[in-house]
C-alpha cells in the first residue's frame, strides 16, 4: 500500500486525490527513489534521476520516464500539494510487461537540533540488501530493521554482512572519522546515496582525505567519530553503535556539516537563477 502525505499523488503523469491511491501489485518489481524538496525546489534532481536510471538497469526494468518528465512531475506534485518542504517518493512498478510511475509526498521525520548536537544511537543488524547498488523495495529487510529500531529505541541500524563487514545503514550511508581522515565502506557494498556523493565532494573541497575502506564491526573502536548521511538526516553525528560511544562534536565533521548545508543553499540559488 502506498502511504501518501498531502492531498494528491501522480500516477503516469496524471494527478489524483490521495483517496484514490491503490494497492501495489505484489508480484511486480519495485524500484524507488526518495528526493527532498526544500523551498519548493527538488534538491539534486539530476542525480536522483540518474540513480533511478541505474536502479532500473540493475533490476532489468526498461525505464520510460525522461529527466524532464521526472523534474516536471515533482514540480507539479509540489504545486498541487502546496508543500514547500518535504520528501517525495518516486516508485516504479513493473510487471507483466506493464510499467507504472507513482510520485507522492511521504511522511518524514527529520532529525532535531538536539540530534545534530548530541548525535543519535544506532546498533548493528546482521542483514544485507539484494542488489545493493539498486534502490529496490525489499520489504522483509525494511520490516526487520524497523522492528530492531523500535525495540531498542534507535535512530538507525547498521547493516553487517556474513563476514562481519559494515555495509550501510538501513536507510542511510555511514562514514567513520579518525583525526581529519574520513572512511566509508566501498561503493560495491552499498546503495550509492546522493548525499554520500555530495559529502565526498565537500570533503574534497575541504581537502580532508576520504577513502573507501572495508571496515569490520570489531574495528570501530579505532575511530573517533561516526556519522550517517541521507536525504532526511543530511550529515548526522552518531553518538553510539551498540555500547561503543563516539565523539559528536568533531571539528572536521562540524566543518563538513556546514559545507554540505552551503552546497544545498548554493544548489537552490542556482536553480532559481536559471529558472529551471
Amino acid at each position: 500500500m502506498i502511504t501518501c502525505k498531502g492531498t494528491h499523488f501522480i500516477k503516469d503523469g496524471h494527478l489524483f486525490p490521495v483517496e484514490l491511491v491503490e494497492v501495489l501489485t505484489t508480484d511486480a518489481i519495485l524500484i524507488y527513489e526518495v528526493a527532498r524538496v526544500v523551498d519548493r525546489i527538488c534538491l539534486f534532481v539530476e542525480d536522483h534521476y540518474q540513480r533511478l536510471v541505474n536502479s532500473a538497469k540493475l533490476a532489468g526494468i526498461p525505464l520510460k520516464i525522461t529527466l524532464n518528465d521526472f523534474a516536471e512531475t515533482i514540480k507539479t506534485l509540489t504545486e498541487a500539494n502546496e508543500i514547500a518542504d518535504g520528501n517525495v517518493k518516486i516508485l516504479i512498478q513493473y510487471g507483466n510487461g506493464q510499467q507504472g510511475a507513482f510520485f507522492y509526498f511521504i511522511p518524514q521525520a527529520y532529525p532535531t537540533a538536539g540530534d545534530y548536537f548530541h548525535g543519535v544511537k544506532t546498533d548493528f543488524l546482521m542483514a544485507e540488501r539484494n542488489l545493493p547498488g539498486a534502490k529496490t523495495v525489499q520489504q522483509r529487510l525494511r520490516d526487520e530493521a524497523n522492528a530492531a529500531i523500535l525495540q531498542s529505541g534507535l535512530f538507525e541500524v547498521i547493516l553487517v554482512n556474513s563476514e562481519n563487514q559494515i555495509m550501510e545503514g538501513s536507510r542511510s550511508n555511514i562514514f567513520f572519522v579518525k583525526g581529519n581522515k574520513f572512511y566509508t565502506p566501498p561503493s560495491e557494498f552499498v546503495l550509492p546515496g546522493i548525499t554520500r556523493q555530495k559529502v565526498m565532494e565537500c570533503l574534497a573541497t575541504l581537502k580532508f582525505p576520504c577513502m573507501e575502506k572495508t571496515i569490520n564491526r570489531n574495528e570501530i573502536t579505532a575511530y573517533d567519530s561516526v556519522f550517517l548521511t541521507g536525504t532526511s538526516p543530511k550529515v548526522l553525528p552518531v553518538s553510539s553503535i551498540g555500547n561503543q560511544k563516539f565523539e559528536t562534536q568533531n571539528q572536521a565533521v562540524q566543518q563538513l556539516m556546514k559545507a554540505y548545508d552551503a552546497k544545498i543553499q548554493s544548489y537552490i540559488k542556482n536553480y532559481k537563477t536559471k529558472g529551471l
